[in-house]
């Protein structure tokens, strides 16, 4: 049994993005059109409409389609999310967070950190640190490792200001 003109085609797709944007578009439509259950190229294609031409709703559309297809389709966990954050759309974003926690196989330590940008997105800075040490638990590299070091970094100079802030304006009601 050979693999599908569809499958060969979504393989040229993966190839082309994002280089060749226009190459890609033909094959995943031709892919789409062969297969609508096809939940990679319905992934790819919110990718491209996300990250190419900044269309959120088709974005969505195709990313919604992904999960509907394919629950175990684990990259659209990652994407979706953080498109949520980046739109600050921050329950929604919770919930896919929450879905892909469920989802066997995810990496952990992903959508961790994941976690610990939504939190930080709602200003609930402690609880963000409190989840990029632990998405550090999780990872299996040292470069991840680094990443979660300068995020807890960046939010503990968050807090810094904000309590430098804070002691600015009670200064200022004291003096008024």
């Amino acid at each position: 049994m050979g693999i599908n003109t569809y499958e060969v085609m979504y393989i040229q797709a993966i190839d082309n993005y994002p280089y060749n944007v226009e190459e890609c578009i033909e094959k995943l439509q031709y892919v789409i059109a062969a297969d609508d259950e096809h939940a990679g190229a319905h992934f790819l294609m919110g990718r491209i409409y996300e990250e190419q031409l900044e269309d959120y709703k088709q974005a969505e559309y195709y990313y919604r389609m992904t999960l509907y297809l394919n629950r175990e389709h684990l990259p659209v966990y990652y994407q979706y999310a953080a498109m949520l954050i980046n739109r600050n759309r921050l329950d929604e974003a919770l919930t896919i967070i929450n879905a892909g926690l469920k989802a066997p196989g995810i990496d952990v330590a992903r959508i961790t950190y994941l976690h610990g940008l939504l939190y930080e997105r709602y200003e609930m800075l402690n609880t963000a640190i409190e989840y990029y040490t632990n998405a550090k638990k999780y990872c299996l590299n040292s470069g991840f490792m680094s990443t979660m070091d300068d995020h807890i970094k960046r939010v503990k100079e968050k807090i810094s200001l904000n309590k430098k802030s804070k002691k600015k304006e009670e200064k200022k009601q004291k003096t008024s």
